[in-house]
Formats: structure tokens, C-alpha cells, sequence
């Protein structure tokens, strides 16, 4: 295998790490971003390298784009345990007196330029709780969405598609959604009970702890 062949494998690898953390159900997805410009928010003190209860690791930085600019997004990269590498694009917004990171996959995904163009990414939410050297990240539970679905209690704009819900509505309508819902521990419950059936309820969490002020 050529080290070209070599350097192509890696990133699709990468890339599918990414996909699978992004449509493995277990939380909301977008279409469109949950922030707008005036809600961006950017901290140098998330700056640096951090570790998660689930021994992956976090190198989050200022995002860099091309020409040579730097940005008020962060890039994330995420390693977990056995070395597998994803990338994200993250904002870091305030809504309702609370912080929360809008994530959205960072880099090429398919093998080549149709595959790539036959992608839709989205964006996915986390709730912020930051204390300075440990962040706590809280995704809506998708099956809590569901239920909210099928009791008629909520009429955002979403489609049903493989791996979850995708929401199709307005930033605007996703703000206000957010703005409702912010505040509701349902929301991110992480502890439905012990069997299997109420696991699978349970929201996607990750409590990061600050191991290094570089992002390296």
C-alpha cells in the first residue's frame, strides 16, 4: 500500500469514527446550527487537553481556517481509548444564561468527492456546565425527544431517518426549543434504571477533566 493509499485510509477511518459518533442515536441532531453569531461565545481557558470519564481524549483548540485566520470556534479532537481518532468543528454559544457547544463533523468523510457529495452532516447540542478544569457535556436524550414526539407535546419541524431524528427546523425554532427545554433534567437523564431496555434511555454525557493547559 502506497503511503498516499495509506494517508486516504487513515482519514476515512477518521471520518467514520466521526459519523459513528454523531448518528449513533442516543441524541438530537440538526440540520441547521442551534446558535446564531450574536450568541457566540469564546473562552481561551477550554483551551488545552482533557480527559473523560471514558478514558478518551479531548485536544480542543482555536479553529483555524483557511487563508490563515484564526476563528471563534474551537477545533475538537477526539481520541478514544484504543487510539481512534474524530474531529469536530465546535461554537461555544450562551442561550438563556446557559452555555452549550454546537458540534459539527470537521473534514472529509466518504473515500471520494461523490461519496462526499452525498453526504448531509448535522449539527449535534451539548449542554455546558464549566468550572474551569472540568466541563460537563449533556446531550438531549433522543428517546426523551421521542416521547415528547408522541405525546403531541412538542410539533418541531424533524424527520425520522436511519440512526435517530434529524431536526429540520429554523435556528430561531431551535432556540426556542432549547430555551424551553434547557432546564428540564428529563432532558439529560442519565439513569432510567438497570436493564438493558431503560440503558438505552439513557443521554449521552461526558464529564472532561483538564490534564494540560496545551493542546497537544
Amino acid at each position: 500500500m502506497s503511503l498516499r493509499q495509506a494517508g486516504r485510509k487513515a482519514k476515512v477511518m477518521m471520518m467514520i469514527i466521526v459519523m459513528g459518533l454523531l448518528l449513533s442515536g442516543c441524541f438530537i441532531k440538526s440540520l441547521y446550527p442551534f446558535y446564531t453569531k450574536k450568541d457566540i461565545v469564546y473562552d481561551t481557558r477550554i483551551i488545552g487537553t482533557w480527559l473523560d470519564n471514558d478514558s478518551s481524549k479531548w485536544v480542543i483548540k482555536q479553529l483555524i481556517r483557511w487563508p490563515i485566520k484564526p476563528d471563534s470556534a474551537y477545533q475538537v479532537e477526539i481520541v478514544d481509548k484504543d487510539g481512534k481518532p474524530g474531529s469536530f468543528s465546535a461554537h461555544l454559544f450562551r442561550l438563556n444564561n446557559q452555555l452549550y457547544f454546537d458540534f459539527y463533523p470537521n473534514g472529509k468523510i466518504g473515500s471520494n468527492d461523490l461519496i462526499d457529495a452525498s453526504i448531509v452532516l448535522s449539527h449535534s447540542l451539548a449542554k455546558i456546565t464549566y468550572t474551569g478544569t472540568h466541563i460537563k457535556m449533556q446531550w438531549f436524550n433522543e428517546v426523551w425527544f421521542e416521547q415528547l414526539l408522541n405525546q403531541n407535546k412538542i410539533r418541531i419541524k424533524n424527520e425520522k431517518v436511519e440512526g435517530g431524528y434529524l431536526l429540520t427546523a429554523s435556528t430561531a425554532e431551535l432556540q426556542k426549543f432549547i430555551i424551553k427545554y434547557g432546564n428540564d433534567p428529563q432532558a439529560f437523564k442519565t439513569d432510567w434504571g438497570k436493564n438493558q431496555k431503560d440503558k438505552d434511555q439513557e443521554a449521552l454525557t461526558f464529564d472532561l477533566k483538564k490534564i494540560s493547559n496545551e493542546a497537544n
